[in-house]
């Protein structure tokens, strides 16, 4: 039974791994795997047909808002209008520095504020306007992810939280302890890729981005002793990378405040937008799937489109332009729609925790060090932290409890695991914006030690305690 169970991971992962069958039939392989695991696992099977029509409904669903949210985001980039951009702002030279605010500061930002994978693809088109293209590149636009428990102002760590039955600004708290360190054991990556990049660092770059990044990490754990947990990681993200851009071009002049004023409109615009939508409680909603996210008037995907439009009329850019863009999400949320399709059907086939409880068994006395590699599998197959937390946080949570652990260790380890960020959801939407060839097993050949990172880190923590 627990082959039958884990042929559809299998299947998935050695079809991407190959690079010869794309994200979208890998997945319908993996989807055919799945049905004699989820048949079999129905008590009553006569409601096989029943299962998979409401599996599918809740995958499409689960899908929707991702895939607007892709949309809008590179609508709204046509919308930026990359020569403007160029014209406002000074050139500055192709460095390693750039391609670090490029990803870990701008990304980080944008994927706090919306989520969803958002800040890959706004990291990713940064890096290919300044002709960082190819693997190495797109993997820098993935490190956009890391602030993945406070994505879109954090969905999945509430839901984690309400799942594990524990305060949510003190399991946000204990993410953001695991990750700052992490941040700081992911460097030598970056600066591994860069030179894969021909963008050479000296000794003198490498110190000042662990400076940059040990102040991101603690500004994010700081900041939950003053702030609502979901707007940390916009807080830690927003206030490094403007302080970054101040000292990298400082304003000298009203021409230079001017110019600065242009260049961020836009992004000024949507931060205004998404924060003032959270101060609209009670926004109408859609619901069609007790227990699964709503769709209300106060999304992130909506702020996104109201900015997108704005900038569209206020430059009185062509609809054209904007049809253009949505032309190339057709991929990647082609992809993204089968990955969360499938993720449903398996959750729903309750394979992923079937799984999990294997490997518990299997791990005795120290199954609490089970914990990340749990984590990490329930993280990279939903590739979002909503279905990651929804498949096993239940587990985890037990998982504690037993192992006589504070409540908030397991969970912390589940909720934002560095596993999501090298997800083939995540890396298929990066290689489809990136293209040139790249592809989902080309970035988990370089992408491997992330994962680690992971692993290393929850280990730690439980440790710790």
């Amino acid at each position: 039974m627990l082959l039958i169970q884990s042929l559809p991971l299998i299947v998935l992962v050695l079809l991407l791994a190959s690079g010869r069958v794309g994200p979208i039939w890998s997945c319908v392989a993996a989807l055919l795997c799945a049905l004699p695991a989820a048949w079999l696992g129905l008590a009553d099977r006569s409601h096989f047909a029943g299962f998979l029509g409401h599996s599918l409904l809740e995958g499409l669903w689960l899908a929707a808002i991702p895939v607007g949210i892709i949309c809008a985001g590179l609508v709204f980039h046509a919308g930026v209008d990359p020569a403007n951009a160029a014209a406002n702002t000074p050139a500055r030279a192709v460095t390693a520095d750039v391609a670090f605010d490029s990803s870990f500061l701008l990304g980080m930002f944008t994927e706090a504020a919306t989520g969803f994978g958002v800040g890959t693809v706004f990291a990713v088109g940064a890096l290919k306007r300044l002709g960082l293209i190819g693997a190495p590149a797109a993997a820098i636009g993935l490190m956009a992810q890391l602030g993945i428990p406070w994505g879109g102002l954090g969905p999945g760590t509430a839901i984690g939280a309400a799942l594990a039955g524990v305060d949510v600004q003190q399991m946000s708290l204990r993410n953001a302890e695991i990750l700052a360190p992490s941040f700081l054991m992911l460097l030598p990556l970056f600066w591994w890729w860069c030179g894969k990049l021909g963008l050479l660092t000296t000794g003198r770059d490498r110190m000042r981005q662990f400076c940059w990044l040990a102040l991101l990490g603690g500004l994010l754990i700081g900041g939950h002793f003053v702030l609502p947990w979901q707007l940390c990681g916009m807080m830690a993200s927003g206030t490094v990378l403007s302080l970054r851009l101040l000292i990298a071009q400082p304003p000298r002049n009203a021409d230079d405040f001017s110019r600065m004023g242009r260049s961020a409109f836009p992004y000024l615009l949507l931060a205004g937008l998404l924060l003032a939508s959270q101060l609209w409680h009670n926004a109408p909603a859609l619901r069609p799937f007790p227990g699964l996210p709503i769709l209300a008037l106060n999304h992130a995907m909506v702020s996104i489109c109201v900015a997108a439009l704005v900038l569209f009329i206020r430059a009185g850019k062509s609809p054209l332009l904007a049809w253009a863009a949505l032309k190339r999400a057709r991929r990647p949320a082609t992809a993204l729609l089968g990955f969360v399709v499938l993720a449903r059907v398996l959750a729903n086939a309750g394979i992923p925790v079937a799984l999990a409880s294997a490997l518990v068994a299997s791990f005795g006395a120290a199954a609490p060090f089970a914990s990340p590699i749990l984590a990490a599998i329930a993280g990279f197959f939903a590739g979002t932290n909503v279905g990651g937390n929804s498949a096993m946080m239940p587990l985890q949570a037990a998982l504690g409890r037993a192992s006589g652990l504070g409540p908030l260790v397991l969970p912390g380890i589940q909720n934002g695991t560095l596993a999501l960020v090298i997800s083939p959801q995540l890396t298929s939407v990066a290689a489809g914006l990136m293209g040139g060839g790249v592809t989902p097993a080309k970035l988990w050949r370089i992408m491997w030690p992330v994962a680690l990172v992971g692993l290393i880190a929850g280990s730690v923590s439980i440790l710790i305690g």
